[in-house]
């Protein structure tokens, strides 16, 4: 699953997706929840990407992420000298497409990285993303599958000037286009950007409000519009929509702790 654990421990595991419409209640004293046109007020699992799956294997020294055409292959290394929760970390990455092979050295990362959570690739099967967990938050690292080029997008925000990148908490590839659309932040604070492979930039998604958390992203089929569920004020949660034509980001509807388990099992 690519959302954060926060959002876990605090759901209700129900039936099968249901549908959804908009809610007019107000989310903020200042601001209502939007309403959706008519014809989109009812919205079911058809709505969005359909999200390739990997299959996570663990064996005594390595974890292996498998999709159709991809594997990703992690080596581990036991730390006898350090601390406990860093005592077995990734030592090499492997990229495997077709005859293509690339190995990955974490020691020039800068960073110890101790797990990976989940892999996903682009529509055009040339980029996959890593979300990788170091002793304090995650890195999200694209890989060019046919160069073996990479990018660590927490890196990449830093060097752009932005601060308190500590953890990547969700992402989802946008089904027409090698885009990529993730919440970066810590703790208190969630934010939302869009990287675009092809043209090497990021687009940073305008705030509603200062969200605490985002716990999902998912993208329409059309990719156009991409929505999220993020968390403000704590403990309550809003999906909002945003529309890659205007820029522009709606509130939609409350989620409940009764409704949040249908909704991510639309990223698993």
């Amino acid at each position: 699953m690519k959302y954060t654990n926060v959002l876990l421990s605090s759901v209700i595991v129900l039936g099968s997706m249901g549908t959804l419409s908009t809610a007019s209640s107000s989310f903020h004293p200042s601001e209502k929840v939007a309403h959706i046109a008519a014809k989109s007020t009812s919205m079911n699992a058809s709505t969005y990407q359909s999200i390739p799956k990997f299959i996570k294997t663990i064996g005594s020294n390595k974890m292996v992420w498998k999709g159709d055409n991809i594997t990703v292959t992690a080596n581990t290394l036991k730390l006898d000298a350090a601390a406990d929760f860093e005592h077995n970390i990734i030592d090499t990455i492997t990229v495997a497409h077709g005859k293509e092979k690339h190995i990955l050295h974490t020691e020039d990362f800068g960073v110890k990285l101790l797990d990976i959570t989940s892999v996903a690739e682009s529509p055009s099967n040339s980029w996959i993303a890593i979300r990788a967990e170091k002793s304090a938050g995650s890195n999200l690292i694209l890989v060019n599958v046919k160069t073996g080029n990479y990018t660590i997008l927490n890196e990449r925000l830093e060097n752009a000037g932005k601060q308190d990148v500590e953890t990547i908490t969700s992402y989802n590839w946008s089904p027409k286009e090698d885009i990529i659309a993730f919440a970066y932040g810590n703790t208190e604070k969630s934010i939302l950007a869009i990287y675009d492979t092809k043209k090497d930039r990021f687009v940073y998604l305008p705030r509603a409000t200062n969200y605490i958390s985002t716990g999902l992203i998912l993208w329409h089929k059309s990719g156009r519009n991409m929505d999220y569920i993020s968390e403000y004020p704590s403990d309550q949660w809003i999906l909002f929509r945003y529309d890659t034509t205007s820029k522009k980001v709606k509130p939609v509807k409350k989620i409940t702790r009764n409704e949040s388990q249908q909704w991510f099992e639309l990223d698993k």
